[in-house]
């Protein structure tokens, strides 16, 4: 038997750490752990990987659900908190789990140029959430909303420009009907 703790789950699934915490403290039909651990929750790794493929997080040769998503594919708000973990549960549109912005979840009425252009709110969090992913960098998966609970996967993109110069975003907040936004996210789909 071979025994896996959280960080090798999350490993499994390409997930994050806390994405797992949330399938072990929220999701009744996650396995049960065979011991509780000073180190921690340890589990049989078969037994996951079962559960990982009924929940659609791996497949049988081993992608993970991230690995798997298909653009235009319409994924709801569960698997997107499910997969990507992090604080994706509170509705944030930039989720992160510990200093890492883990995905986009846009909505176009917000953001009529998404993904391209994501216009940032005043707000502190939501400034924080943008300058956290300009520090950071590199592409981040990208859900659009188009109704309740369905989320269009639109790929990979690359944030190519964090902007607080007015007229740089200016006309689009204009267009959205915004007069909150303080900057603006920039992207560019990577084709991967």
């Amino acid at each position: 038997m071979e025994l896996v703790g959280t960080s090798e789950i999350a490993a499994l699934a390409s997930a994050s750490r806390s994405a797992v915490s949330n399938w072990v403290s929220r999701d009744p039909s996650f396995p049960k752990p065979l011991a509780d651990l000073a180190c921690g929750q340890i589990w049989d790794k078969k037994e996951i990987e079962v559960w990982l493929a009924k929940n659609h997080l791996i497949r049988e040769n081993g992608m993970s659900a991230i690995e798997n998503l298909q653009i235009g594919q319409i994924y709801t708000h569960d698997f997107i908190c499910k997969t990507f973990g992090g604080d994706a549960k509170s509705g944030t549109y930039l989720p992160q789990s510990q200093q890492t912005i883990l995905c986009g979840c846009f909505t176009t009425m917000m953001n009529p140029d998404a993904p391209e252009c994501v216009l940032v709110g005043n707000g502190p969090r939501i400034m924080a959430k943008a300058e956290k992913l300009a520090a950071q960098g590199g592409a981040i998966p990208v859900f659009l909303k188009l109704d309740t609970n369905q989320w269009e996967y639109k790929g990979r993109y690359e944030l190519m420009l964090f902007s607080k110069n007015l007229p740089d975003f200016e006309a689009k907040a204009i267009v959205a009907d915004r007069n909150d936004v303080a900057a603006a996210l920039f992207f560019r789909p990577t084709g991967a």
